[in-house]
């Protein structure tokens, strides 16, 4: 379903050519509300109901439950609230021939049309019920369906055709669809199509915030992604994701945050419930100011997740832009969140492993300090590490670096390089990548890269704890000189919380459908 990615050239010619598809909604402002320097979010973590024979009644018990979620979230003073990826229609959702009951057509945000009010005889119940509750509750809501086009001879199509889209809905506080946007970066979905030009969307809202969109895989990909964040300056994203969760780098609360953080954006995340698949994971997240609200946990009886997210103005500038340190642009951060992370065991979550059997490691054994370059295809690390072992165990810690593919699934394949410390069962390199509480408190560790092609990758911090969060009490500094980055992860208190420590970069270069004379 990705093979058209082919097709698009390169992620330069992408950035700068797709930018006039974003669709802009300019509502009148309230001076109270876009005076604010901040605004209230809400996100939900959600198990849909799905009964695989009924369409019409799964997507009738799942509105009810939004629509339950829009009305408490309103009553908390949101001012937009987020919903997960097949949140709807449930990751159970038949295949592509018995499909259509599941769908809707979902006008343009150009048209201008609300579904509460309109008389289109395409538009489903269920989105003219949930524009009608964002219109009754006057709030911003965001949705992931099963969006349908039919595509005609008079629209350019060989024959008649059904088109279908994993597609999130955007509707302002008159029910209005101010933002449909159709998923680029599909993982393995057979049942819908990959779109022919990437969406790059954005919406207005009357709080004084521009929101970009994207869905799920679309996170470790530079379109949409990064389109919204480097070059049209967007801070603040909604994401709607159904995240499989992959230790040691991947987990999704870690991937929310990692992202949020080396993009410096406000990320409303929303997470499909669902452990025993890997599902799960939500949070708010306020780039280098760290998290102020997460979750992820065995339980989704509390999943509407309410904060104030304060408004945000890019410290470095848009891509292309200069900043004040001769050329250069400077951000160092240290990572604090409010305690509202849920804190668990892992043994209720069916977590993927990463393939680490091909990497450079060192075993860090009965060592109390290590200083050393590790390098993996040219692409270098330093680690500098002091520990304490607390107790004899067999559980142990490598240092590990890789440059190279890997793959997503079993059909996309993706440039990755990192360095991280991670935690091992035994001395076997492939015990690697487990979850557990460890017998080592790390007193003094710092790993430092450097990028010679910045504008080309996606580096993201990669922290992680037993419980599947995040740990405190790191710091992160990142010195742009030119094409050149030079990363440096430290801790800045001790700790014996560490399951993953590291700089997680994907190579965009290294991907197939990469183009660099685009």
């Amino acid at each position: 379903m990705i093979t058209t990615r082919g097709k698009w050239i390169s992620l330069f010619g992408l950035l700068f050519t797709l930018t006039h598809l974003s669709y802009q909604y300019e509502p009148q402002l309230s001076d109270a509300d876009a005076s604010s320097d901040y605004y209230t979010a809400a996100v939900v973590e959600f198990l849909p109901y799905y009964n695989i024979v009924n369409a019409s009644y799964t997507l009738k018990k799942n509105t009810d439950a939004f629509i339950e979620y829009i009305e408490k979230a309103s009553e908390q003073n949101a001012d937009i609230i987020v919903f997960p990826e097949y949140g709807l229609t449930s990751l159970n959702m038949p295949g592509r021939s018995r499909m259509d009951p599941w769908t809707t057509v979902v006008p343009s945000a150009l048209d201008e049309y609300v579904p509460c009010t309109g008389n289109d005889a395409n538009i489903s119940e269920m989105l003219q019920r949930l524009s009608c509750a964002a219109r009754k509750y006057r709030i911003y809501v965001v949705v992931n369906l099963a969006e349908k086009e039919y595509c005609t001879q008079n629209h350019g199509c060989s024959t008649n055709v059904t088109r279908y889209y994993n597609t999130n809905v955007a509707f302002d506080r008159t029910g209005k669809i101010v933002a449909r946007y159709r998923k680029v970066n599909l993982y393995m979905e057979h049942r819908y199509d990959a779109v022919e030009t990437p969406d790059i969307v954005t919406f207005d809202t009357d709080f004084g915030v521009t929101f970009g969109t994207f869905i799920c895989f679309d996170i470790l990909f530079p379109v949409p992604a990064l389109n919204l964040t480097r070059l049209q300056g967007i801070t603040d994203i909604v994401y709607s994701t159904a995240w499989i969760s992959e230790i040691p780098f991947l987990t999704a609360v870690q991937t929310q945050f990692g992202w949020s953080f080396a993009e410096d954006v406000n990320l409303l995340a929303s997470g499909y419930h669902s452990p025993q698949r890997g599902n799960g994971g939500s949070g708010i997240y306020l780039g280098r100011n760290g998290i102020i609200n997460a979750t992820f946990s065995r339980n989704s009886d509390h999943g509407l997740l309410i904060s104030r997210v304060p408004k945000k103005s890019k410290l470095c500038g848009i891509e292309g832009e200069s900043s004040n340190d001769e050329g250069s642009c400077r951000r160092t951060a240290v990572i604090s969140h409010e305690e509202k992370v849920e804190r668990g065991t892992t043994d209720w979550i069916n977590l993927l492993h990463d393939n680490l059997t091909s990497i450079e490691s060192v075993r860090l054994g009965d060592n109390v300090s290590i200083t050393d370059t590790l390098c993996h295809r040219k692409f270098c690390c330093n680690f500098h590490v002091r520990t304490r072992v607390n107790r004899s165990s067999s559980l142990n810690y490598r240092a590990v670096v890789y440059n190279g593919l890997r793959y997503y699934g079993t059909e996309v394949e993706a440039g990755v390089r990192f360095c991280a410390l991670i935690l091992c069962s035994n001395d076997s390199l492939y015990s690697c990548g487990t979850v557990d509480q460890p017998n080592v408190t790390f007193t003094d560790l710092t790993i430092t890269a450097t990028l010679d092609d910045y504008s080309k990758v996606l580096a993201m911090p990669t922290v992680l704890s037993p419980s599947l969060l995040p740990f405190q009490g790191w710091i992160y500094a990142e010195r742009v000189k030119g094409t050149r980055n030079h990363l440096t992860l430290s801790l800045t208190k001790s700790t014996n919380d560490l399951v993953t420590f590291g700089i997680y970069v994907r190579d965009f270069t290294k991907d197939k459908w990469y183009s660099p004379h685009a």
